[in-house]
């Protein structure tokens, strides 16, 4: 199986990530994994450390702001999906996992695009704006609190797993 995972910027994205690549791992390992993150976040340290392949896209956050900055970081978030459908083609994985932080947008975003399945694990109790805008086009959303339930709208499937925890590094 070919998993690509995508979660970053902060340890609550990582982590969990890494945790979810692990346990594929332990329960096929012959399964090839990658992930895709940006060059400024902490996945840049831990994915190669925990020993996965990363690849770099230059999505960014968008303000709520109209501004100048902003109009520069939406028109780099569009140009991040095409970078991320290029490695989507290159790795052509079986599934794309997202865990959040705004490059999740982008790769699943190009997931979508290719058609490729998408899961989503949420670990907050409230949901985070990846989770919340890419929820319609994912085939399932794990979450690690019941009550984040509520809080996600437009979903097809979603599972109470918890969060996974355990990282190796």
């Amino acid at each position: 199986m070919k998993v690509l995972l995508s979660g970053g910027g902060t340890g609550g994205h990582v982590y969990p990530a890494i945790a979810i690549a692990n346990k594929i791992k332990e329960e096929e390992p012959n399964s090839e994994i990658m992930f895709i993150g940006t060059p400024r976040g902490l996945e840049n340290d831990l994915v190669p450390r925990a020993g996965y392949k990363l690849e770099r896209i230059d999505a960014y956050g968008i303000n709520r702001k109209i501004n100048l900055d902003n109009i520069k970081r939406l028109c780099k978030t569009i140009k991040a999906v095409g970078q991320a459908k290029k490695i989507l083609k290159e790795f052509k994985p079986d599934i794309v996992i997202g865990t959040g932080g705004y490059i999740c947008v982008s790769v699943c975003m190009a997931a979508s695009q290719l058609k490729i399945p998408i899961i989503l694990h949420e670990s907050n109790a409230f949901p985070g704006v990846a989770v919340k805008v890419m929820a319609k086009k994912a085939d399932e959303i794990l979450l690690g609190f019941e009550e984040a339930k509520e809080r996600i709208s437009n979903a097809r499937k979603i599972v109470v797993t918890g969060t996974p925890t355990k990282v190796n590094s």
